[in-house]
């Protein structure tokens, strides 16, 4: 049989037919006009639950998965640039789920890269009905043929019948795709369509990807409105992963919720003063508290997640000699993600995020002067600000300088990085762009040093904890424990030798010049 090329997709704007077969031939009526014959197959009728993750990863690679299904669990589908690939399952699916919790086969090869450590889940449900039709020459031989594809989204919301028709034309046979394509283009009725079932259904149900990220400021914002409006956003984001979090769907949940608290906590101690005094007296406290009571799970979950990385890493070891610490990891972090879950179901947090969006939208929505202080120019105060503190701690910095002191520049950096996410768009943006990637270089070689002394001391201590337990273990594991330790010793060691170069360079001119040209 010839092969299938270059597909056409054209939406129809008539009537919904159901997939009924006398309806369907009577809307491409203008292609048996041309001359042909159309032989329409059987009606096929499945429900198609289109899967991402919440933050669109698949989407964002180009990538649409589904799963299919008309009788039976169904199929798993993934397709999209440069990928395809179908999983016929033995099971019902359950969502949201992990690459690890999706079926081995194609589909998940296909998605697993672009969900990372995130789970998939239903986006939008339709039920489409599918009729293929043939399109037959004089001799009656197949040039090409149509799929009719009618789909109605039934969840999150429900959308009118979008009607897709594609054509598919047969190698060898151009010269009849060409007319039929003609007299599909030209018929009253078809167009060309902007996108695909997918693009189509979530604009009918309303759903815009794009819309997630957090309103931004601008430049002629009064100061206070602007500052407010950031952790208005920070708050939103807190409130919609704490469901994330507690269902424990992925570690990201977690992540996101404490980089916005991070956020929250270094905008209230830069420009806290923009905000009446006691609303930050008030709630400052109540992030600390929540940044705090996160911590323990959120580092567990990235010792598991790098557990197989560090078990990679020894040489005089073998990964199963690491059984029993991953074994007390896991056991931890159930304990913390108890106390955790205790904490979010709190009254004082829903007291802490309710009552801190209601505090902020009042400020957002109050009536000004023309007087006031526009974001702008508050942010071209508190950024330079906050690089003079920056430069004069990297400039303390030696060769000999206490780890507290590396520390503590590497604290001034986040914050600095916060503040400049912040104030993006004001900034000059290729000016911008360079800084964040200057500040990135340094910040990675601290996080570094960070790390290589934290993970050892902690590795030091899980050790400990292992021999004081019930259970003793075995002696190759404290022995691949240590390998790990002395590891982390390296690398922090190498991340102290490397900081004073990456240090010159952030204090050269070149960075001076672009974080000049950032701001008016």
């Amino acid at each position: 049989m010839p092969k299938e090329s270059r597909p056409l997709s054209l939406h129809w704007q008539g009537e919904p037919t159901r997939g009924e077969v006398a309806a369907v031939l009577a809307a491409l009526e203008p292609v048996t006009a041309r001359g042909y014959e159309l032989s329409a197959g059987p009606r096929r009728v499945r429900t198609v639950t289109y899967l991402d993750t919440v933050d669109w990863r698949l989407r964002g690679k180009g990538l649409v998965a589904s799963h299919e299904r008309a009788s039976g669990p169904g199929t798993l589908t993934i397709d999209g640039d440069g990928v395809s690939g179908t999983t016929r399952l033995a099971e019902p699916p359950q969502w949201p789920a992990r690459a690890e919790q999706l079926p081995d086969g194609e589909a998940r090869d296909g998605m697993a890269p672009a969900m990372w450590v995130r789970a998939v889940g239903p986006v939008l449900r339709s039920r489409t009905v599918t009729r293929e039709v043939a399109v037959l020459d004089d001799e009656g031989k197949t040039v090409a043929r149509l799929d009719w594809a009618e789909a109605t989204g039934t969840d999150p919301v429900t959308t009118t019948p979008l009607v897709r028709v594609s054509l598919l034309p047969l190698l060898g046979y151009g010269r009849d795709a060409k007319r039929v394509r003609k007299a599909l283009r030209t018929a009253e009725g078809f167009a060309d369509a902007d996108g695909d079932l997918y693009d189509g259904l979530l604009t009918a149900a309303g759903i815009k990807p794009d819309e997630a990220a957090a309103p931004a400021i601008t430049r002629g914002m009064p100061a206070d409105v602007a500052f407010a409006t950031a952790l208005h956003g920070f708050a939103r984001v807190i409130a919609v992963n704490v469901n994330g979090v507690l269902d424990d769907i992925d570690t990201e949940f977690l992540h996101d919720l404490r980089v916005a608290v991070r956020r929250t906590r270094s905008l209230l101690k830069l420009a806290g003063d923009m905000l009446p005094p006691p609303l930050v007296a008030r709630y400052a406290p109540g992030f600390k508290w929540l940044g705090d009571v996160t911590t323990p799970t959120r580092d567990l979950d990235v010792y598991l997640l790098e557990f197989d990385a560090l078990a990679a890493m020894l040489v005089a070891g073998e990964p199963d000699d690491l059984a029993p610490f991953g074994e007390l990891l896991q056991s931890e972090r159930e304990k913390a993600r108890r106390t955790l879950a205790r904490a979010l179901r709190s009254q004082r947090f829903t007291r802490l995020i309710e009552g801190w969006q209601a505090a902020l939208t009042e400020i957002i929505e109050r009536e000004r002067s023309e007087e006031e202080l526009s974001a702008e120019s508050l942010a071209g105060q508190r950024v330079r600000r906050m690089v003079k503190k920056v430069v004069r701690r990297a400039r303390s910095i030696t060769p000999e300088s206490p780890a507290e002191a590396v520390h503590d520049l590497r604290k001034r950096c986040k914050e600095l990085r916060y503040l400049l996410e912040v104030v993006k768009p004001v900034c000059d943006q290729a000016a911008h762009r360079a800084v964040i990637k200057d500040l990135k270089k340094v910040q990675d070689i601290l996080g570094a040093f960070q790390d290589g002394e934290v993970q050892s001391h902690s590795l030091r201590d899980y050790a400990e904890r292992l021999q004081a337990g019930s259970t003793r273990p075995p002696a190759a594991t404290l022995l691949a424990m240590g390998e790990l330790s002395a590891r982390f010793v390296e690398m922090q060691l190498r991340a102290r030798h490397d900081l004073t170069e990456a240090l010159d360079r952030f204090l050269g001119p070149a960075t001076h010049e672009r974080i000049e040209a950032l701001l008016p």
